[in-house]
Formats: structure tokens, sequence, C-alpha cells
């Protein structure tokens, strides 16, 4: 492996069990893992022990946010995917949530303390809009970038157009346990995020050619779903 300091930065907002996390790491990426759920945060300090270590693996136990301080913290305790600062988020489907207080960060204060990312994954369920604007007032954004969709999809494209990213692809989650990365022998497990940008199938789009892909696959330009419930999404841009 290379010096941990010349290897690409990627931050994965958003670790829940750490399956990306491994990912990145199998991919030779240093990683910077945020994680608000602190049964989480503990059962993958005890996965991840060496590449901690090593100096390739930072968890940081807290909520990205508005700003920065404390805040309430939803788990989720019947499905933990769902944990959130929103309480209409994380209590759907009338399931079982823990009140805890956690520390909370901005996105500009991640990029202060660790630098700018090669790579930003965001999946904060219900606050990925909050990431998305903070990164307006950023002086550099990562080369690549990814959030799960959901009902400020068109929202999330129009930011990212506003910042520079250029290129887009769309990502169908609920096809990922069918994809490798044959390089590493690696199958992705339900539930992870799949591969990043480069890797995923199909060529990149500008932003018109994406904003039609969505609005005829995911959900049509007056925000009705239109794409059945077992598929989701995640949206990928490129800023070259």
């Amino acid at each position: 492996m290379s010096d941990t300091k010349t290897r690409p930065l990627i931050y994965d907002l958003g670790m829940n069990n750490g399956d990306d996390t491994e990912y990145y790491l199998r991919r030779g990426f240093r990683v910077l893992a945020i994680e608000a759920n602190p049964g989480l945060c503990e059962a993958a300090r005890q996965r991840f022990q060496t590449q901690i270590e090593a100096g390739d693996l930072t968890i940081l136990h807290a909520a990205i946010w508005q700003h920065s301080g404390e805040t309430v913290f939803f788990v989720n305790v019947d499905n933990d995917h769902w944990s959130s600062i929103d309480i209409n988020w994380a209590g759907r489907d009338d399931s079982r949530c823990q009140e805890i207080t956690v520390r909370c960060v901005t996105l500009l204060e991640l990029f202060e303390t660790y630098g700018v990312p090669h790579t930003l994954k965001i999946d904060v369920e219900g606050v990925d809009l909050v990431v998305l604007q903070q990164l307006a007032s950023a002086e550099a954004v990562p080369a690549f970038l990814s959030v799960e969709d959901c009902r400020f999809g068109f929202d999330y494209l129009r930011i990212l157009a506003e910042v520079g990213y250029t290129n887009f692809k769309l990502l169908d989650q609920s096809k990922v346990p069918d994809m490798r990365d044959d390089r590493l022998g690696h199958q992705f497990r339900p539930g992870s995020s799949g591969p990043l940008g480069e890797d995923i199938p199909g060529g990149w789009m500008d932003y018109d050619t994406m904003v039609e892909l969505y609005a005829t696959t995911v959900r049509d330009r007056q925000g009705t779903r239109i794409a059945p419930r077992t598929q989701w999404f995640d949206i990928h841009a490129r800023k070259i």
C-alpha cells in the first residue's frame, strides 16, 4: 500500500454498518466515515481496528447538519438505515425510535479539518439537501459525488449543476447486489451504495439529459413518483 497521505480521500457520510467504508478501503482510498448512531460507530471501530491504527480510516461520531454544536438524533431501533435528525423520516411506518443527543458538524467544517475529498458519498437520511446546499459556500468541491435520491431530486441536480458538476449518472440501487468489482473480487452487499461513478455502467450524461432521464424514470416534473417502490436511486456527479 502506498503512503497514506498520497492516496485520495473519500468521505462516507452516513457510514451505517460500514459496508461502503470496507469497499472504499479495498479500493485504496483514505476514508473519513461519519455516523451519528453510537452503536454503529463502536461496531465499525472493532471491525476496522487495523485500518484505523494504520491511519487509513477515521470514524467520526457525529451528525452532519446545518450548524455545529449538538442536535437531537433519532435512532430507529427497527431499521437503523432510517435513523435521522428528522423524526418524520426516522419514524416512518410507525417504527420505533430512540432519541439521543449527538455532536453535529457542517460540511465546511469537515473540509477545513480533513481537507476536500476526492469523492463525497452522501446518504444521511432526510438531510441530504442540507449537505448539498453547503457546497455553494465551499471554495472547492469534490471531483466526484454521490447522493441518495429522495423527493428533492430535481433540486439536487440543480444545486450540483450550480456548483460546477457537469456530468451525471443515475444508479438503480435495487440492482447493486447483482454487481461486482471483479478487480477486487468484491460482491456488493444489499444496502450498500455500490460502485463509484466511473465504474457505473453507461456513459456520463450532461445536465439536461440527466434531468430528462430522471423525469421519465424516477418522478415526473410535478414531483409524482413514477418508479416502482422496489427501486430507489443514487445520483452520481462528476466535475471536470
